[in-house]
């Protein structure tokens, strides 16, 4: 077993690659936080393994099918925002589907968590500094998640 990812981004390439990895990944809202005193946005999301997923096809396809718990911080936070979260909700399952990115007329950063049924969360910082890393083993899962726009593309 490898030791997991452990990754940074200080700027928009960097976070591509962390999207990337931390796409399909699912959390609770319980597992967001945001301290404004240290200016630090952190959640915890259940990653699926993309990088261990071989072969959809192949007779062990399923064995491969694997997710990780993974940590997530967004530095020099100064806003965070949402749409479509239930924030009461702590128990409420979110899934991300991609992290984004774009300047602010202020020059500060939005950071774009966008998830499944139109949720967001907004993070407006004042520059890019993230970093997520896997903690734990990861854990069999029961299949990889779907897309649909993939799929008829493969099928075609």
């Amino acid at each position: 077993m490898g030791k997991g990812l452990k990754l940074k981004a200080q700027d928009h390439d960097d976070l591509t690659i962390i999207s990337a990895y931390l796409q399909d990944a699912v959390t609770v809202v319980g597992d967001f936080n945001f301290n404004p005193k240290s200016r630090i946005f952190a959640l915890m999301v259940n990653r699926y393994q993309w990088e261990e997923f071989k072969n959809k096809d192949s007779s062990d396809a399923k064995h491969n099918c694997k997710r990780i718990r993974t940590g997530c911080h967004f530095e020099n936070v100064i806003r965070v925002t949402s749409q479509n979260i239930p924030q009461k909700d702590k128990t409420h399952v979110l899934e991300l589907l991609a992290i984004e990115a774009s300047e602010l007329e202020n020059n500060n950063v939005a950071i774009d968590l966008i998830f499944a049924a139109e949720g967001l969360v907004r993070l407006e910082a004042e520059l890019i500094e993230a970093s997520m890393q896997d903690i734990g083993e990861p854990y069999p899962a029961k299949c990889h998640p779907k897309h649909e726009i993939l799929d008829n593309i493969k099928n075609a």
